[in-house]
Order: C-alpha cells, then structure tokens, then sequence
C-alpha cells in the first residue's frame, strides 16, 4: 500500500514541477524559434497567390542580406503613427538580379513592413536610438510580395531571422547615412502607397 501511495506521490510531485517548467519554454518559444513563421506563412500558396505578377516558390524562397534603416513618416517620437517605420537600403544579392520582373532599385530607399520570424513584430523600438544615425540593421531573409499576411498595401514584406538581427556600429552607420541622403525615395511613388497619412 505504501509503495502504491509513494508512485502516486512521486507522479503528483513530477506533474507539479513539469507544468511551470512546460509554461515557461512555451513563453521563451518566440525568444528562439520561428513561431510565427510555422503558423503564417505557405510559400507554396503565396506562390499560387502571386503567380501573375511574376513570384514563384524558388523566388520566395531565396534569402537576401538587407541591410535596413528606421526612417518613419512623421517623425522618430514613441507615437509615430507609420505602420511601415522601416527601409531597404541595401540587398544582396540585388532584388533587380533575383527577380527580374521587379524594379531596379539600385540608390532607392525602399519602405517595407518588416517581420521578425519568431513573434511576427518589427525591430523593437528599444534598439533604434534616439538620432537617426543609430537605425542601420543587418539582417538576413526573405521578401514577399506587398501586401502579404494582412500588412499594408503598397510595400514589400521583409520577414527576418531574429537571430540575424545585427546594429550596425556607429561608424558604418554614419557611412551609410551620408550617402543615402541623396538617393530616390519610395515614398513618393503613387503605386506604393500603403495608407499611411500624415496625421
């Protein structure tokens, strides 16, 4: 009889420590695993979705280096209303190269939605600092057609590994910031417009 209550203690026991450390990788999940990704995205589908415009499985499934920059429409405070705050700046291998259906976007600052792979947010706003110079990022993979998973018309969807989210130090970023200044802009193609209005 003793023996039968000790196992059941023992299971009880085993229960009780399992189920906070259970809750507790579920909650750290998104920290190190692409949980968005596995629930959003179908490659496959979108590839049927956007067949006429040119995108196929191989070209959504090609990984770019980007490098990105935090310029948001109204201004950089904590309450900037512009649900596409981020730019390409920089694209290896060249978008033009990858998909030559698209736009050659050689010195054109390109506003995106941007998408970290595990939780489906953007770049935290805790990283970009308080002057422009400091919202240069390097980061690593995949563009999609504007417009996918719900985000807003008009610009491409960047969806990135979180693990390859890298600030880019002072220096580069000063590099980088001098010469963007006097290249073509997106923002002021009519056909890309997402929504966004000055408020």
């Amino acid at each position: 009889m003793s023996t039968g209550t000790n196992n059941s203690s023992s299971k009880i026991a085993t229960i009780v420590v399992l189920i906070p450390i259970l809750a507790a990788l579920w909650y750290a999940a998104p920290w190190v695993l692409p949980i968005w990704w596995w629930q959003n995205v179908d490659i496959e589908a979108l590839a049927r979705t956007n067949a006429e415009a040119g995108y196929t499985k191989a070209s959504l499934e090609k990984e770019f280096d980007f490098v990105v920059y935090y310029n948001p429409r109204g201004g950089r405070s904590s309450n900037s209303t512009d649900p596409c705050p981020f730019q390409i700046i920089e694209s290896k291998p060249a978008w033009k190269t990858a998909y030559p259906m698209g736009v050659d976007e050689f010195e054109l600052l390109v506003r995106c939605s941007l998408v970290d792979e595990r939780d489906g947010e953007p770049i935290s706003k805790m990283w970009v600092g308080s002057v422009s110079e400091e919202g240069f990022f390097k980061i690593r993979g995949w563009r999609f057609p504007p417009g996918s998973f719900g985000k807003p018309p008009g610009r491409p969807v960047v969806v990135f590994k979180g693990l390859s989210f890298e600030k880019l130090d002072l220096s580069k970023a000063l590099n980088y910031w001098s010469t963007i200044k006097t290249w073509e802009n997106d923002d002021e193609w009519e056909d890309r417009f997402d929504g966004w209005s000055k408020p």
